[in-house]
């Protein structure tokens, strides 16, 4: 097995670092932009990803609009459901709800979805017997995260489905991209997923869109921009890495997202505090995602995907 690069690690921490700090700006963001209720969340994340999707259409290899044309339908609405709509609903309503820190160690599971569904739709090798203990280590690590998850957590059972719901979508998206990368390259449908999946948000939160402009100032501007920033950069470089390596590689690294986007919402976010829930629940569950990395790269012993 061949060492991986400098650059491989470089990546892996700037979409660690980015994605992490979704967590506390968006949170944070609700209070400043005074956004309430379904349909101003909706045209907030739509907006966001739609910018997004068009900051990548320059580094598309291929024509954007030829890629749209010769895609499959059915699979390009898998990856934009998957990896955008679907995701940020429960998403979105979940930080409505609950706290970022308690977010960003949940959609840990992610790898866990990952696992149970590519033997399924990628026909890989079933979990072996060391990988499903690893899974009951993080539904164990999950309980005692929202048992005693800290102040401003919220409402810690919807936060958490809907936390869960999210890193599934996620999951099914990122299958899907795995799917269609082998014949269009994954910044081109990246960048299709992120616009058409961020203006069937901005479709769907149309009740929102009076009270969203009314209130839009300056710091909404910057804070949407770099939100769409952080979605460009972060799943350009993360689609890229999907397409390049073999997902048992990135599930070891994946740990760094939740582990980033709780340490960034513990220093940003003034009214949340980590319970020992979280500190407890969090071992378990950042080490059964890096364990269940290890495993899965010692069992297929291959770096590329």
């Amino acid at each position: 097995m061949k060492p991986l690069p400098f650059s491989f690690y470089l990546q892996v921490l700037v979409c660690a670092a980015l994605w992490g700090s979704a967590f506390p700006v968006i949170k944070l963001s609700y209070d400043a932009l005074a956004i309430d209720g379904f349909g101003e969340r909706m045209t907030f994340a739509g907006i966001r990803f739609m910018i997004a999707g068009l900051m990548i259409v320059p580094f598309c290899r291929s024509s954007v609009l030829s890629t749209l044309k010769s895609a499959p339908v059915g699979l390009l609405a898998w990856v934009i459901l998957g990896q955008t709509v679907l995701q940020y609903v429960f998403f979105y309503y979940a930080l409505s709800v609950s706290s970022g820190t308690l977010g960003a160690l949940l959609v840990g599971g992610g790898s866990f979805w990952w696992m149970l569904l590519a033997p399924i739709l990628l026909k890989t090798p079933m979990p072996s017997p060391k990988q499903w203990g690893l899974v009951a280590v993080c539904s164990m690590g999950i309980a005692l995260a929202v048992y005693a998850p800290g102040a401003g957590s919220g409402k810690v059972g919807l936060g958490t489905a809907a936390f869960l719901l999210a890193s599934l979508s996620g999951a099914f998206g990122a299958i899907g991209l795995k799917k269609m990368s082998a014949h269009h390259g994954s910044r081109v449908i990246t960048s299709l997923s992120l616009f058409i999946g961020g203006f069937a948000l901005l479709l769907l939160g149309v009740g929102g869109w009076s009270g969203f402009w009314r209130d839009l100032g300056d710091n909404a501007i910057w804070i949407i921009l770099y939100l769409a920033f952080l979605s460009a950069t972060a799943f350009t470089l993360w689609n890229r890495l999907i397409e390049q390596y073999s997902v048992n590689v990135l599930s070891t690294y994946r740990f760094l997202i939740p582990l980033c986007g709780v340490v960034e919402s513990a220093l940003l976010i003034e009214s949340e505090s980590i319970g020992l829930g979280i500190v407890l629940g969090g071992v378990l569950i950042l080490g059964s995602i890096y364990g269940m990395g290890r495993l899965e790269l010692s069992r297929t012993g291959s770096t590329r995907g």
